[in-house]
């Protein structure tokens, strides 16, 4: 199975930065640099995802905010899937009504020294990490992370994902209140 590493490497080795953003929109970049790989739908093609909201919700083990991803695993995956994500509504408008919110830009994370390689107006290019603009992430499911929880105790994840979900039933709490 590809490891995080290796899929970060082929997105650093493999000259993809300066390909025109109208050749390889972030979705596009993403589905290559899977694709040149060797990572393929059962069929023999390329993954064709209709855009980085519907990245975020299929093929993935994991996925939800950066601070909920480095509180469980303690640290940001390498290779692991970076998102812009927006509460603009604007998923509705996709067909997407399921709360998740609105991913409108997906990058792929390097780790040190490199940061974040992704697609936007300007072409495939660096960009910096941490910066504000990646709030989420997501492991693939079909990628090998490695990934083991900070104190490597399942009982701990446990703990740590049902203090998400309740900081969320509080949020969702907080948000019935002031309708």
């Amino acid at each position: 199975m590809l490891t995080g590493e290796q899929f970060a490497k082929q997105a650093i080795d493999g000259n993809y930065i300066g390909i025109p953003y109208s050749k390889l929109d972030c979705q596009g970049f993403v589905e290559r640099v899977l694709y040149d790989c060797g990572i393929r739908k059962s069929n023999g093609t390329a993954y064709d995802w209709r855009g980085s909201n519907s990245m975020y919700r299929n093929f993935q083990s994991w996925h939800g905010s950066i601070k909920d991803c480095e509180k469980i695993y303690g640290a940001l995956p390498i290779g692991c899937l970076v998102y812009t994500r927006k509460t603009d509504g604007g998923e509705k408008e996709k067909g997407y009504n399921d709360g998740l919110g609105n991913f409108v830009h997906v990058g792929i994370y390097l780790g040190e020294p490199h940061g974040v390689i992704h697609s936007t107006t300007g072409g495939v290019q660096w960009g910096k990490y941490p910066d504000k603009r990646w709030n989420y992430c997501s492991l693939l499911s079909m990628i090998d992370y490695g990934c083991k929880n900070s104190d490597n105790d399942i009982v701990t994840r446990i703990q740590n994902e049902l203090d998400i979900v309740q900081n969320s039933l509080i949020r969702i709490e907080g948000l019935l209140k002031n309708l």
